[in-house]
């Protein structure tokens, strides 16, 4: 009876120490879990949020797992009010909390600003704990409404309040890839 106990025992422990010892694609599939609920929530249903849209903006260490940040860019239409041109990318901001992956809606889409000069966001380019450099499309004088072909890459940088502010913005040569 007592060995079974301390197998028992050990087994809890070990499964226990494995949770906190995620890997980063473990992470990665939580935070995109997290963002995609949250998303889906206050959204029209049916947004799809993969791993690899997860930024590691302040990647979980293992000491350090609450200073974690993320940032993961998403589609939809906030509020569901529908129509045209109401659907733009939106930014969620989440972290790790007491090993659960939360979204922090007071740095996230809508409460926010993301000041995107384009209303999707095709790629991101490079970014770091407090600035992104994304690529999309804005609309040139030849185009029709909601059809842009103009590519830009613009770069976002976070105030002290939490929003992302424009600070840059180029037009890339049409054919640019991801424009």
């Amino acid at each position: 009876m007592k060995t079974t106990a301390a197998a028992l025992l050990c087994l809890v422990l070990s499964s226990a120490s494995h949770a906190a010892e995620r890997t980063t694609d473990e992470i990665k599939r939580g935070i995109a879990d997290a963002v995609r609920r949250y998303a889906n929530a206050i959204a029209c249903p049916g947004i799809k949020v993969r791993p690899d849209d997860v930024l590691a903006l302040v990647p979980a260490e293992d000491d350090s797992r609450r200073l974690s940040k993320y940032a993961v860019l998403w589609t939809g239409d906030v509020g569901c009010f529908g129509g045209a041109g109401i659907e733009a990318s939106q930014i969620a901001i989440a972290t790790i909390s007491s090993g659960k992956y939360i979204v922090d809606p007071r740095l996230s889409s809508p409460v926010i600003e993301f000041d995107s000069p384009v209303r999707f966001v095709k790629r991101v380019v490079s970014y770091t704990d407090d600035t992104l450099t994304l690529q999309g499309n804005v609309s040139g004088p030849q185009d029709v409404r909601g059809v842009p072909s103009v590519p830009v890459r613009f770069v976002l940088k976070v105030d002290e309040k939490g929003n992302w502010k424009l600070q840059d913005k180029r037009v890339l040569p049409i054919g640019t890839a991801g424009g």
